[in-house]
């Protein structure tokens, strides 16, 4: 049954540089048979912190989320795949600060999480319960949210660079799709910006093998895009990871997200936390 709670069956490693700090992580998700959702455990210490709206700490280029001095950054690939494989409750030791960079995707994530059993509790899982619809601007962001006949993602993301210009994509999200048509879509930046990132302590791992770069009118990797839209379609993968801060799984909604960032993302994750009605499915 859809409903019931659920986590991985095994444990699994991931290691690599991060994509901001540059510096190596060495992570290990491992099974949660307690109901207490994305628990990140510092190996150093044993300090914790619980994936919740609370524990969100910063939003620029990424999300990062902390408890006391404990922080771990660019957290929403890898919850961009758990969100698409409704992975309610699992532990996550750490030792570094931020989730690896991989290939700037989450395409490693959602093959590890594809190829381990997932398990099925007996407590049922948090859904959102979208009574009326709900439409929020932000910072230059718009979303909506309404009734659907399964839980879709209507995404559209703008920008003047030839490459992109007004990219729009809707899709149903399953774990299906999610694997084939989000997952590979990778990070990306503008050639005129790494100085600043790089200045600010961002993207100090940023390398062509973990980021799309565009130039003027291209793109700096040799190996061109994976999709013509591949910009849109980590928009959306960005927005599935945001959107699991929430705890909180979604059926039967659209949801419209127009020029999305990972601060408005958040913003609609605090509004959705706020209206909901935490019940159970039936």
């Amino acid at each position: 049954m859809k409903n019931k709670r659920k986590t991985i069956s095994k444990e699994f490693i991931v290691k690599g540089k991060g994509l901001h700090g540059g510096k190596d992580s060495f992570l290990i998700l491992k099974p949660n048979f307690n109901s207490t959702g994305v628990v990140f455990i510092n190996t150093d210490n044993g300090e914790k912190i619980i994936l919740s709206p609370s524990a969100v700490c910063a939003l620029e280029r990424g999300t990062v989320i902390g408890e006391g001095g404990f922080k771990v950054s660019t957290v929403e690939h890898l919850m961009s795949a758990l969100f698409a494989f409704e992975i309610d409750d699992v532990e996550i030791e750490i030792k570094g600060n931020e989730v690896p960079a991989m290939d700037g995707s989450a395409k490693f994530f959602g093959e590890m999480l594809n190829k381990i059993p997932i398990i099925e509790k007996e407590e049922e899982s948090d859904y959102f319960n979208l009574e009326t619809p709900i439409e929020m601007e932000s910072g230059g962001s718009y979303y909506k949210m309404e009734k659907s006949d399964c839980f879709k993602i209507e995404c559209v993301y703008e920008n003047n660079h030839p490459l992109i210009k007004r990219q729009v994509l809707e899709l149903e999200i399953n774990k299906e799709n999610y694997l084939r048509e989000i997952a590979p879509a990778r990070t990306f930046g503008f050639d005129y910006e790494i100085e600043y990132l790089k200045k600010n302590n961002l993207a100090l791992g940023g390398t062509l093998d973990n980021a799309v770069v565009l130039t003027k009118d291209s793109v700096m990797n040799k190996e061109g895009l994976r999709f013509k839209d591949e910009f849109v379609r980590h928009k959306i993968l960005d927005l599935l990871g945001d959107l699991k801060i929430g705890g909180l799984r979604f059926k039967e909604i659209k949801i419209t997200a127009i020029r999305p960032s990972h601060k408005a993302n958040y913003d609609l994750v605090k509004l959705v936390t706020a209206r909901s009605v935490y019940g159970k499915t039936k």
